[in-house]
């Protein structure tokens, strides 16, 4: 029998989405207080970015967003949706180990 009337099952994720999108908030927050720069973006914009990755349910090791501004323009957020984590990456090596402490944190 080629069609079954089985019920299909679906893997689903349990993923920790609200404190993903906290630690995304307040990562915002922190890189705004210690580079002290304004974004391109507002905070619900940078955090709106990780839901096409929460809502597909697919864990990668890690996925980049672009957090720029006028002084740091390639400033990107690097997010674990596993270990609920960020890491800043930058050019500059200073400023990056600097907002790395920070971020770790949360």
């Amino acid at each position: 029998m080629l069609f079954s009337s089985e019920p299909k099952y679906e893997i689903h994720l349990d993923l920790d989405r609200n404190r993903i999108k906290a630690v995304l908030n307040e990562t915002y927050t922190v890189c705004k207080d210690v580079l002290g720069v304004d974004f391109f973006l507002t905070a619900e914009e940078f955090v709106g970015k990780i839901d096409p990755y929460l809502d597909s349910n697919r864990v990668s090791s890690s996925v980049e967003i672009r957090l720029p501004s006028k002084r740091y323009p390639e400033l990107k957020i690097e997010v674990d949706l596993r270990r609920r984590g960020v890491i800043a990456r930058l050019v500059n090596r200073d400023t990056r180990v600097l907002l790395n402490r920070y971020l770790t944190k949360l």
